[in-house]
């Protein structure tokens, strides 16, 4: 009978899970968790760098048709968003299309017939190399 009994409490220890064994799969749990985060924090930026330089070429469009309609480039990239007269807005989706995705307004730049769209890109300031512009992207589909 006691056999039995001592069998019985080594089964009833053996059943559990020690507290190595508990530490190891948390462990693995939170380095699973830092990579996945990881793959995704780099797969959003690449996320909104397509975005902006979507839009950064929707708006040089919008520039383009502007000019068309109206035979003058408009001074601001705010007049894309604003309908005239029974005319809609050249450029849809508001103040939110004149905003890349970090947060910073497109900036326009014209010379002559050429037109350029900026966005500040993921640092938020114009004139580094990670801003996305329009004469690049075309240059860079070549």
């Amino acid at each position: 009978m006691q056999k039995r009994e001592e069998n019985a409490a080594v089964a009833a220890m053996r059943a559990g899970f020690t507290l190595i064994e508990i530490l190891v799969a948390v462990a693995i749990i939170g380095i699973l968790g830092t990579v996945a985060t990881m793959s995704i924090t780099k797969n959003l930026e690449k996320a909104k760098a397509t975005a902006a330089r979507d839009a950064v070429n929707n708006i040089k469009g919008a520039v383009m048709n502007y000019y068309i309609q109206n035979k003058k480039y408009p001074t601001d990239l705010r007049q894309l968003i604003e309908a005239s007269g029974d005319d809609e807005a050249i450029l849809e989706g508001g103040e939110g299309a004149l905003e890349d995705p970090w947060g910073s307004e497109y900036k326009y730049e014209r010379s002559g017939k050429k037109i350029v769209v900026i966005s500040a890109g993921p640092d938020m300031e114009f004139g580094n190399d990670d801003d996305i512009r329009s004469d690049k992207i075309e240059k860079s589909n070549r």
